[in-house]
C-alpha cells in the first residue's frame, strides 16, 4: 500500500487516537506494493513500534490530512514511569520492522522525504488505485466540484498532499498580461475545492511549425502528467523541454537557478508585470530540442520517470511534417537528466532514431528484478528496451545506458510477409497491416512486463498485439492479438488486465496465460484515455464523451454508462472520490461516503 494511495486500513482515522494505530498505519502505508499478508505483517509491527514512540517522549503525531501526513507538536510523557522500557521496546522494534516489511527504495528516509507520485498518486504506470467507496454511476452523483480547463486535456493529473496537479492547454488560463498562444499551462489546485494555488504557462513554441520541426501546433498544451518528488514538480512541456518547478510555486519565493518566469510566460510589461503567490516557480529547464538536436512529432506526450536521483525522459523524436523520413536519426530517444540540476548524465544508444516508426511518446517506467533495478522503455521502433540505471560519471561526462535485453512487441508477420518489410500505416493510406510503436507505458508486476503497441488513431483500426515478458530476461511469456491497436497503458489488478484499443472494445486478459475473458464494445472509439481500476470497478471512456463503468472481474458486467460533456483522460481516485478529467474541465465527484 503507498502513502500516497487511498485505502480502507487507517487514511480516516480521527486525530485522538493513539499513537500506536496511526504509528501502524504509517508503517502499512511506506511498505511497498505488496499482498495482504505484507500488509498485515506491517500493522502487527507498527502497533508496538508506535505505542513505544508514545511513551518514549519522542513521539510527533502524523494526522491524516487526505492523502499526506501533518506534523504536529510533540506529546511530551518526561515524567512517565514507562519511559524506559517504551524506549527499549522502540529499539527492539526498530531492529524486527526493517526485517519483516517490504522496504521501498529509500524507505529509510520515508520519514524525511515524501515519496514521489505520478500518474495519480501512486509510484508506477499501472493504472490501478486502492481508493474504495467511489461511485457506481458517476453521471446521477452531483459532482463536489468542477474546475475548468481550456479546449484540450491529455495528461494524467497527479495527487499529492492534498493538492492536485494537472496540465492542459493554455486556452482557459486567466492571468493578467499573458494571452493564450495555443501553448500549455502546469496548474496547482486544492484537492477538497479545486481553488486554484498556482498555475504556470508554457507558451506555444512557434517554430514548431517550420521544417524540420512538426510539433507544438494542434493546441494539445502540456500533454505530459506531473510527477512530484519532495517539494518539486517535474513535466515534460509541450516546447520539449523537461522542466523542474516548485511545488509552492511563488508563494515561497522566486527560488533558482532560473529566475526568469515573465519573460518564459511571455507576459506584458504594460502595466509593470510582477510574479504573485498564484504563479509557478521554475527551477531549472533542460530544452531537449537546442541541447540534443530532437526534432519530436506532434507532440511531447510522455512523463517522466524518478529512480533515486536520477530523472528518466522520452524526447519524442519522430519523423518529419511529410511523415517520409526520420529528421534527427542520430538523436536519443531516452535521456537521463541530474533530477536536481537538470544536468545530462547518460542517453540511449540503441539508434533507435534510424528506425523510428512514427514519434517517441512512450513514458519509462522501471522494476526491481531479483534485486537489480531496470530501466523500461517502450520505443517507438516497436521494440521494448530494459536498461540499466547509469553512474554519473565523476568527470561530468555523458554516458551511453547500457542495454540489458530487448523485446520486439511486434509479432514477425507484423513486419514481414513473404520475405518483404511490411508497410507502415499512414494518416493518407491507412493499412490493417504492418509494424506499430509502443505508445502505452510498459507496466512491470511480481517479475513481468506488460506491453501493447498501437499507432495514431488518424492511421486506421489495425492489428495490435499485447505481450508478456520475463522482467529479467525479456523472454516472451505470452502474447496475444485478440486486441486492435491500442495507445493505452494496462491496468492489472488481481491478476487480471484491462486494456481499450482504439477501436473502443475494452478487454479482459488474464495476466499470467494471456486468456482473454471477455471484450465489451464500447461504442465509439478510444485514444485519449487507459482504462482505470478501483473499488471493484473499471472506468473506461471513448472520443464520443462516454464513461463506461464495468464491475472487475472475469464475468462482464456493465454497471453504468454516462454521457460526459467532453471526452475524458484517464482518472486517478482518492478519498472516496473520482477525480474524473475531460478535454475542457476537472471534474470531483464523490461516491458513497461523502455527504
Amino acid at each position: 500500500m503507498h502513502l500516497l494511495r487511498d485505502g480502507p486500513y487507517l487514511s480516516h482515522i480521527p486525530a485522538i487516537v493513539p499513537p500506536a494505530l496511526w504509528f501502524a498505519g504509517w508503517v502499512d502505508r511506506n511498505s511497498d506494493h505488496g499482498d495482504e499478508k505484507q500488509r498485515q505483517v506491517a500493522l502487527a509491527c507498527g502497533f508496538p513500534f508506535g505505542i513505544a514512540l508514545l511513551f518514549s517522549g519522542q513521539v510527533k503525531p502524523i494526522l491524516p490530512d487526505s492523502q499526506r501526513l501533518k506534523i504536529m507538536p510533540p506529546i511530551q510523557f518526561a515524567d512517565s514511569p514507562l519511559q524506559a522500557p517504551a524506549r527499549a521496546l522502540l529499539v527492539a522494534a526498530s531492529l524486527v520492522i526493517p526485517c519483516t516489511t517490504a522496504q521501498p527504495a529509500g524507505a529509510a528516509d520515508a520519514l524525511q522525504s515524501p515519496p514521489l507520485v505520478r500518474w495519480g498518486g501512486g509510484s508506477n504506470s499501472n493504472m490501478t488505485s486502492a481508493a474504495k467507496d467511489l461511485p457506481t454511476a458517476p453521471g446521477s452523483v452531483k459532482p463536489l466540484w468542477e474546475l475548468k480547463l481550456g479546449t484540450h486535456q491529455y495528461s494524467i493529473p497527479t495527487l499529492d498532499r492534498g493538492r492536485i496537479y494537472i496540465a492542459a492547454n493554455d486556452d482557459g488560463m486567466v492571468r493578467p498580461g499573458y494571452t493564450p498562444s495555443d501553448g500549455g499551462v502546469l496548474m496547482c489546485v486544492e484537492q477538497a475545492t479545486g481553488k486554484l494555488v498556482w498555475q504556470l504557462a508554457s507558451p506555444r513554441f512557434v517554430g514548431g511549425v517550420k521544417p524540420p520541426y512538426h510539433f507544438d501546433q494542434f493546441a494539445c498544451g502540456i500533454c505530459s502528467g506531473p510527477l512530484v518528488d519532495g517539494e518539486r514538480v517535474y513535466v515534460v512541456t509541450g516546447r520539449g523541454e523537461v522542466m523542474c518547478a516548485d511545488r509552492n510555486g511563488q508563494a515561497n519565493g522566486n527560488d533558482g537557478p532560473f529566475l526568469n518566469e515573465l519573460e518564459y510566460m511571455e507576459i506584458s510589461n504594460t502595466p509593470p508585470a510582477q510574479l504573485g503567490p498564484a504563479d509557478g516557480d521554475i527551477l531549472w529547464l533542460y530544452n531537449m530540442v537546442t541541447e540534443l538536436d530532437v526534432a519530436p512529432h506532434d507532440v511531447c506526450g510522455s512523463t517522466l520517470l524518478v529512480v533515486d536521483d536520477l530523472l528518466y525522459a522520452c524526447t519524442s523524436n519522430g519523423i518529419d511534417a511529410r511523415h517520409d523520413q526520420v529528421t534527427r536519426p542520430e538523436a536519443p530517444s531516452l535521456i537521463v537528466l541530474d533530477k536536481k540540476t537538470g544536468k545530462l548524465v547518460a542517453r540511449d544508444d540503441e539508434n533507435i532514431g534510424r528506425r523510428v516508426l512514427h514519434g517517441a511518446w512512450s513514458s519509462p517506467t522501471f522494476g526491481r528484478v531479483n534485486g537489480r533495478t531496470l530501466i523500461f522503455f517502450g520505443g517507438a521502433d516497436g521494440i521494448l528496451y530494459a536498461f540499466e540505471p547509469p553512474v554519473p560519471a565523476a568527470d561530468g561526462s555523458v554516458s551511453k545506458l547500457k542495454k540489458v535485453w530487448s523485446y520486439d512487441a511486434n509479432p514477425p508477420d507484423f513486419r514481414t510477409q513473404d520475405g518483404k518489410p511490411m508497410l507502415y500505416s499512414q494518416y493518407n493510406h491507412n493499412r490493417a497491416e504492418g509494424p506499430s510503436e509502443i505508445i502505452g507505458a510498459p507496466v512491470f508486476d511480481k517479475g513481468r512486463v506488460y506491453v501493447a503497441i498501437g499507432q495514431s488513431p488518424l492511421h486506421g483500426a489495425g492489428r495490435g498485439c499485447l505481450s508478456c515478458v520475463d522482467g529479467a530476461t525479456g523472454a516472451k511469456l505470452w502474447a496475444s492479438e485478440e486486441i486492435g491497436r491500442s495507445l493505452a497503458t494496462v491496468a492489472l489488478a488481481d491478476g487480471l488486465i484491462y486494456l481499450p484499443d482504439t477501436t473502443g472494445n475494452l478487454s479482459c486478459f488474464d495476466a499470467g496465460s494471456g486468456r482473454r475473458y471477455w471484450c465489451h464494445p464500447m461504442e465509439g472509439k478510444a485514444w485519449c484515455a487507459s482504462a482505470f481500476v478501483a473499488d471493484g470497478k473499471v472506468y473506461a471512456g471513448t472520443e464520443d464523451n462516454a464513461l463506461w463503468v464495468l464491475k472487475a472481474g472475469r464475468d462482464l458486467q456493465v454497471l453504468s454508462r454516462t454521457r460526459l460533456k467532453s471526452a475524458m483522460a484517464t482518472p486517478l481516485a482518492a478519498d472516496g472520490v473520482l477525480y474524473l478529467p475531460t478535454q475542457r474541465s476537472l471534474l470531483a465527484i464523490p461516491g458513497s461516503l461523502q455527504p
